[in-house]
């Protein structure tokens, strides 16, 4: 087949596109950011497929539909093609999906496993026996799919320019699980407790089949006991107590499929993470600068706390991602801001969304200093840095789902122009 994919510079569809070639097929691709959009691009397609963030007066689109030529949305997909392989691992959860998918595709390295995961140079073309990917709540996305093994790392509100409360979201994780043959879930997750019957749990719980036990922390990264349905001691190359979560999902995950520990282990222990997930960019003016990806309350908390495992002071520049995200979870970005000694915040990355009256950076750093905590606010990112020259601070993350790294390598740039 030829195939079209309209978007294609998205991290996942990069992804999908290389699938696509190693199964034989013609691959070509068309991106605002390179190039632009041209009709002409679907002449002689098979296929089209393209993003949510594509709209139907795309002319791509308009052309594929007035030719006759088949169109199907990324998530859609990426449904389609997971049945192509023989075994689909799938991990949901509202926080932590992509680093555990790249665990799990460190453990399965002995297969070749094909891994779809979010973050730039993160996925692998490998064989055809095991495809891991992460399964996006939003928009239900992951409804697409139908793993043989599904993991839910969590679940917490988010999205809601697309679920209305809490309930709805919950309901799709519901018949996401109902989708997979077998369910791995957190059994110390009180909303993961009732997705499913006879669902595999991993955790802390005294009933969980994966439980850790005996955690310690070491310099912020965890080794722990596991206990339950396989034993062994598990070490840890990432930091925080949420990397112990996603150790044990992978572990569950990949013992689950048949793999043993002596075989997965090893490779769990080199795990290293991915980029923009608490990942250590360089020194600048006496700080260490991270970049990380969170932009929900609960990660952000997790993300600062780890940082405070290691470093006595921590500032955080944040970059709020969506006027609706910021709305709705305005106290919770609030209250896990605070374990930061110092925010600075951008202005919001506002993605696919237009900007919403009373809705600002501004109005979240007057509550953050409401709450008497040391906070700033800026517009643009020169000033930020400017700001960050003079943090007391050990450590500063660049924190957010949009551009906020880019400021990040701006200011160690400014460390060697100075």
């Amino acid at each position: 087949m030829k195939i079209h994919f309209v978007g294609s510079n998205g991290v996942s569809m990069r992804a999908l596109a290389e699938f696509a070639a190693s199964r034989g097929n013609t691959v070509t691709g068309s991106d605002r950011s390179t190039g632009g959009h041209d009709p002409k691009n679907v002449e002689g397609c098979d296929l089209v497929v393209y993003t949510n963030a594509v709209h139907d007066d795309n002319c791509e689109l308009i052309r594929a539909k007035q030719s006759g030529i088949p169109t199907i949305e990324r998530a859609a997909y990426l449904g389609e093609l997971s049945r192509t392989y023989g075994k689909v691992i799938a991990v949901a959860g509202c926080h932590g999906k992509s680093t555990t998918t790249a665990m799990l595709g460190a453990a399965f390295s002995d297969r070749n496993a094909t891994v779809h995961v979010g973050v730039a140079d993160g996925s692998k073309v490998g064989a055809d026996k095991f495809f891991i990917t992460e399964a996006c709540e939003y928009r239900a996305s992951f409804l697409h799919l139908s793993p043989d093994v599904g993991v839910v790392l969590n679940v917490g509100y988010d999205h809601p320019d697309f679920y209305r409360n809490e309930a709805e979201l919950i309901d799709a994780y519901k018949k996401f699980c109902a989708n997979c043959k077998k369910v791995i879930v957190n059994g110390d997750d009180p909303l993961c407790r009732g997705l499913a019957e006879n669902a595999v749990y991993f955790g802390t719980s005294p009933d969980c089949a994966y439980r850790a036990t005996d955690v310690q922390n070491r310099d912020g990264m965890r080794a722990f006991y596991l206990a339950g349905k396989k034993r062994a001691r598990v070490n840890l190359a990432v930091a925080g107590e949420h990397s112990v979560y996603n150790a044990l999902a992978t572990i569950a995950a990949a013992c689950e499929c048949g793999l043993s520990l002596t075989e997965t282990l090893p490779h769990i222990s080199k795990f290293r993470g991915i980029a923009r997930r608490f990942e250590r960019k360089g020194i600048a003016f006496g700080k260490t600068v991270f970049t990380d990806y969170a932009h929900h309350p609960t990660e952000i908390a997790a993300t600062i706390k780890t940082a405070r495992e290691i470093f006595p002071s921590v500032a955080v520049v944040f970059q709020p991602h969506t006027y609706s995200r910021t709305q709705s979870l305005m106290d919770g970005f609030v209250n896990a801001l605070s374990f930061a000694d110092t925010v600075i915040l951008a202005p919001i990355f506002s993605a696919r969304e237009a900007p919403a009256d009373g809705v600002s950076s501004h109005a979240l750093c007057r509550k953050i200093v409401e709450n008497k905590e040391k906070a700033y606010c800026f517009d643009t990112f020169t000033e930020i840095v400017e700001r960050c020259k003079d943090l007391r601070e050990k450590a500063v993350i660049f924190m957010g789902a949009g551009d906020i790294d880019k400021v990040a390598d701006l200011f160690i740039a400014a460390e060697y122009d100075s």
